[in-house]
């Protein structure tokens, strides 16, 4: 569940596993950031089945877990590189997220998807949480754009309540510098986080996006980008002066963030002075040393103290476990018994009767809001976006200040934070050489993993700023390498390798727990359930493409396939009319897209008629009662796909 909301609305309270695009659509690209790697269990199993829409599931057993993968790897083959995860190699935060790793049982996803991290240029933390989705249908397309506070992982899904604030817009056919412009800081920051990943083409394919859409009335967007900053150039607690209201007197500031960093009264005083407020106008919700969320939260006893010192006010979040009255809930529907901690991080600026709701990424820390250095610069380490809405509730507005801020649970410790020795890393393989890039300031050691025993690499290239590269000669296309395992000093690094062989070449690979005599068979019948055939079962996993039912005659088959009761069609027919209508389906797909001008699902229906003629010309080699259908069904394909696709 999660706090979402849009433009004038008090938050709501639902999942962010389902989509705001128009029903019907398909997914043409993706672009999601989360703070560490991805947890490939939660995009397998939760996040990547919503998204591509997959009829199978992904816990089922025998043939249907065999169709579920073997479905979603065909997904991700069609969507190569579109699919785009940028993270950190940095950690922070909770040993819960920490925690949340791979077993390395869905590796193979990395074939296709990029996943690129941050710091090739400059030391970066990558703490945004942004999700991209390019949709289209019928010849339109939309932009969903999600900002919130949830990491690809399990637990911030299972076990924290997050904030978000989710969009669906349309698509207009050419980009415009206005339209891109009235985004504010947001394009600028993708371009920062394109610069730090080494890669502007798979993340610049997204600011092309925003230039064909309009941003909703209403909403300003505030981003971070790590480096030392002019305060001109509005990013961190700079960029809080645009959202503040125009009218007269102090700003008040209320702030929900389960990580509190260290701060002085000085350096609450700048903080504050971005925006026209005071220290004294502070509002911090917290919990108390016998709420549940305490090993969770995490605010240093030195800041509660300087808090206090400076004025500001500390407000109860109350627990009661036995008593839904005494508990401060976030939403009506958020019950007592929920054991899900805050994860949120909501701001509120109040400036008379104008407010403004700032949903973001960003802790209530100078990691992600900057420190003010000598020069007058700010210093930023994170990567974080908000996004501000216009008028919209604070939702705690009628929690109570603590009795006594002794009360108030904190901690010695300060926001954990590890410096990685490997700051950067890359892997790809042309079906020829892996490259290894790599940015370490020391001597790096690494091994290939596959299906085989490792191959240790023996050879690196260093170049400027600790750049270090090897490059591996790998000509197995049967056991393909999975990823590469970094080592410096006692630090490890597991990258994993990108297939960047061309599709031709990519179309052979399938995922790794499936018995290899049983994928070309599964994939023929998932390709014809795609376009309108029977749908596969563990019942009929080993049959013909589609053949009638065990205990059916011949005539009550043909009556079912017809829709006519006096139809005596002979079985051949009956089944080569099944196949043609396979045929129509994906040639009505092609009508649409060239109506549609999308080049990009064209060339995805072209490959599939391809793979479509060959089903059904081995299924036609096989013998089987539908030979002839098979075979018509083949040729007529070879036909459309000449003249039509």
């Amino acid at each position: 569940m999660m706090n979402t909301m849009s433009s004038g609305e008090s938050l709501g309270w639902e999942s962010l596993l389902q989509s705001g695009a128009p029903e019907g659509c398909t997914l043409q690209a993706a672009l999601f950031t989360t703070y560490d790697r991805a947890d490939e269990r939660f995009l397998v199993e939760n996040l990547l089945p919503v998204l591509l829409k997959l009829n199978h599931e992904p816990d089922g057993e025998g043939t249907e877990r065999s169709c579920f993968l073997l479905k979603l790897d065909d997904c991700l083959k069609k969507l190569h590189g579109r699919i785009v995860v940028v993270s950190s190699t940095l950690r922070e935060e909770s040993s819960e997220e920490a925690a949340a790793v791979s077993d390395g049982m869905y590796g193979w996803i990395w074939r296709s998807i990029r996943h690129l991290t941050v710091g090739k240029n400059n030391k970066a933390v990558q703490h945004a949480k942004l999700w991209l989705l390019h949709w289209a249908k019928n010849g339109n397309e939309y932009i969903e754009i999600i900002i919130s506070s949830a990491n690809l992982t399990n637990s911030a899904f299972k076990r924290q309540i997050q904030a978000a604030w989710r969009v669906s817009l349309p698509l207009q056919p050419q980009a415009s510098k206005t339209r891109l412009s009235s985004w504010g800081v947001f394009p600028g920051f993708m371009r920062e986080l394109a610069v730090s990943c080494g890669d502007d083409s798979h993340v610049g394919r997204f600011i092309d996006l925003l230039a064909r859409a309009d941003c909703p009335q209403g909403i300003t967007f505030v981003a971070s980008v790590p480096g030392k900053h002019s305060q001109r150039e509005q990013w961190g607690a700079a960029g809080l002066r645009n959202i503040i209201p125009a009218v007269r007197g102090a700003v008040s500031a209320s702030v929900l963030s389960p990580f509190v960093g260290s701060w002085s009264e000085d350096a609450l005083h700048q903080w504050c002075a971005h925006f026209e407020g005071k220290p004294d106008r502070i509002s911090l919700v917290w919990i108390d040393i016998n709420h549940p969320w305490v090993k969770n939260w995490l605010l240093p006893a030195s800041t509660l103290n300087n808090l206090i010192a400076a004025g500001s006010s500390l407000l109860q979040l109350r627990y009661e476990p036995n008593d839904n009255k005494q508990t401060d809930h976030f939403h009506d529907d958020h019950q007592t018994g929920d054991d899900r901690w805050s994860h949120a991080k909501v701001y509120a600026f109040k400036r008379g009767n104008s407010r403004r709701l700032l949903l973001t990424s960003a802790n209530f820390s100078k990691a992600a809001w900057g420190e003010e250095v000598r020069s007058g610069e700010l210093n930023i380490e994170n990567f974080e976006l908000g996004v501000c809405v216009e008028q919209a509730a604070w939702p705690f507005e009628h929690l109570t200040e603590f009795e006594d801020s002794q009360d108030a649970a904190t901690s010695t410790d300060k926001l954990r934070r590890s410096s990685r020795l490997i700051s950067w890393a890359e892997a790809t393989w042309d079906g020829k050489v892996i490259l290894v890039e790599c940015k370490s300031e020391r001597d790096v050691t690494g091994q290939v993993m596959s299906r085989n025993k490792p191959l240790t690499i023996t050879k690196w290239k260093t170049g400027a700023d600790g750049l270090r590269v090897a490059q591996i000669r790998w000509l197995d296309a049967k056991r393909q390498p999975a990823s590469v395992l970094l080592r410096c000093e006692s630090e490890e690094l597991i990258k994993d390798v990108f297939d960047a062989r061309r599709l031709a070449e990519r179309e052979s690979s399938f995922p790794d727990e499936i018995d290899e005599s049983e994928v070309q068979t599964i994939r023929d019948k998932l390709l014809i359930e795609q376009y309108g055939g029977k749908a596969v079962t563990d019942a009929d996993a080993d049959s013909d493409l589609i053949v009638a039912g065990e205990n059916q005659d011949m005539e009550e088959y043909a009556k079912e396939q017809s829709g006519q009761a006096d139809s005596y069609s002979v079985e051949a027919f009956v089944i080569a009319r099944q196949h043609l209508q396979v045929v129509d389906n994906w040639a009505g797909q092609v009508t649409l897209a060239k109506h549609g001008s999308n080049e990009f699902v064209l060339e995805i229906l072209q490959r599939d008629g391809r793979l479509l003629m060959a089903a059904f010309n081995r299924q036609a080699e096989r013998n089987g009662s539908d030979e002839t259908g098979a075979r018509l069904a083949a040729e007529e394909l070879a036909l459309r796909l000449k003249h039509d696709a």
